[in-house]
């Protein structure tokens, strides 16, 4: 007698204290004449909520039809099975069980107990099994397993791909296998990395396919660990990089011809420079002497001459004059242009405010008895080449004090134009002459006029000097204007 209360005692305590849920049933009527506490933890419901009523008139069992089904075979079984029933707890919640039932007499009582398990976790679990093995299966990248040892465990379709072999042919076999002799010490370098604990991300090397073939590949391996932490193998990807790394050696050859073409480039340039240099001096020099020739025999002829000559003939020497110091201008400016894009330039904090200031300055001997007014806006600092700078400027006030020479009242202003391109824009505007919108494009070309030389004289250089200028500050130059409305010219300066 005491062992058979021992027994129920024992029998008790592992009914209270179980992790699964449990409703015992009077196999007559169908009725719970019991239930543990985990039922509560599991679908929400209390003992009391179970007791005494019938197994399909309880919340989580309610109308369904199965459970009266279930009921009916245990009449006649003695165990049933269901795995991933559908249950719905007290709070509403959708879980998956696994339900048991057995059938048993207890004094000539025959009674069913339901065993409930909880296996909503694990049915996610094996979902998320079965689309990682469908996402592996399907990869066109190489993903194998193998143990600590460099045996393969696993194969899947992009091995099969990547090394022709199939996975009968390698589970079971050495990852070795796939590795060129000149380097199977990289794998025990992987292992001994891996049983550390520690991963190898996108390694590069070579590995031999079925045929014999070499191809290159990116490696990634990773640990497996088991539930304790401890690493058990090895999760392997590899990426055949053959074409990636072809493309790559291609770009690497055409950068080292393109380089050696720059290189030859860059010298026939430095060559063509000096010798333009060379022309430039040679020009300086032979044209320069018989230009003076010209201007001294044709000032010895006015004056010794001049009394006796007809006046026809002292205008074709005023002409004669004329046209020799155009020259000698023109030369001046070429040599300018071309000194322009030799000489280095000498960047600092130019400040434009000052700058602008003291080339007005130069300009009150040439203006004086002139009517402008001048507009100059606060103007900001920019980094560029002073001299240079001042050149640009000079020569487009210059232009505007030239194109508004017939005005009355003359009207140059000039300031900072708003830019939200990483740029500074200044621009000089005049109420000059103008020009045909249509010739903007000659504007500054070298030896680009717009206007007769006899209305507005020049050499057809200076705005080319400006382009260049700019240019070699990497910045832009352009131009607005109207016939007879007046012009702006605009150039802009990068930001630092």
């Amino acid at each position: 007698m005491q062992a058979i209360l021992a027994s129920e005692l024992r029998y008790r305590r592992l009914f209270e204290t179980a992790q699964d849920g449990i409703l015992i049933l009077d196999a007559e009527t169908g009725q719970v004449v019991d239930a543990n506490p985990f039922m509560k933890d599991l679908l929400g419901y209390s003992q009391e909520e179970f007791l005494g009523r019938k197994l399909w008139e309880i919340g989580p069992f309610k109308g369904t039809g199965a459970s009266k089904i279930a009921f009916a075979e245990l009449q006649l079984k003695d165990r049933i099975r269901y795995e991933g029933l559908p249950l719905e707890t007290k709070d509403g919640q959708r879980v998956e069980v696994e339900f048991i039932s057995n059938a048993y007499l207890v004094d000539k009582k025959r009674l069913i107990q339901c065993n409930i398990r909880d296996i909503t976790e694990r049915k996610l679990a094996e979902m998320a099994s079965i689309r990682l093995a469908a996402i592996i299966e399907s990869s066109n990248d190489a993903i194998m397993g193998k143990d600590l040892k460099g045996i393969i465990t696993s194969w899947n379709k992009g091995a099969e791909k990547i090394f022709g072999y199939t996975a009968d042919e390698m589970v079971g076999t050495s990852i070795l296998r796939l590795i060129p002799s000149d380097r199977q010490n990289e794998e025990n370098q992987i292992l001994e990395k891996i049983k550390l604990g520690e991963g190898v991300m996108n390694f590069e090397t070579l590995r031999q396919t079925k045929d014999g073939g070499l191809i290159s590949v990116s490696v990634t391996a990773s640990p497996i660990k088991d539930v304790s932490g401890t690493v058990i193998g090895v999760s392997k990807v590899a990426r055949d990089i053959t074409e990636h790394k072809a493309v790559e050696e291609k770009i690497s050859r055409l950068n080292a011809e393109l380089e050696q073409r720059v290189g030859e480039r860059t010298r026939q340039l430095q060559d063509a420079n000096k010798e333009l240099q060379a022309f430039s001096y040679s020009v300086s020099h032979d044209l320069r002497a018989p230009l003076r020739h010209v201007l001294g025999f044709v000032d010895l002829l006015q004056k010794d001459a001049g009394p006796s000559l007809s006046e026809k003939c002292l205008r074709h020497l005023t002409t004669i004059s004329q046209s020799a110091k155009r020259m000698g201008d023109l030369i001046d400016d070429l040599l300018a242009f071309s000194r322009i894009g030799q000489s280095e330039m000498q960047k600092t904090e130019v400040h434009l405010d000052k700058l602008v200031r003291k080339i007005l300055g130069d300009f009150q001997a040439e203006t004086k008895g002139r009517n402008i007014v001048w507009q100059v806006h606060p103007l900001p600092s920019v980094r560029a080449d002073r001299d240079l700078l001042r050149m640009v400027l000079v020569n487009l006030i210059s232009n505007a004090v030239k194109f508004t020479g017939h005005r009355a009242e003359a009207k140059i202003e000039i300031g900072c134009a708003p830019n939200g391109n990483g740029e500074t824009v200044i621009f000089i505007r005049d109420n000059g002459a103008g020009f045909d919108p249509k010739y903007t494009g000659k504007l500054f070309g070298v030896f680009q006029r717009l206007h007769n030389q006899n209305e507005f004289e020049g050499t057809g250089i200076g705005l080319a000097n400006v382009q260049r200028i700019i240019h070699r500050h990497d910045g832009r130059a352009w131009a607005e204007g109207v016939v007879d409305g007046g012009a702006t010219f605009y150039f802009s300066i990068p930001k630092q």
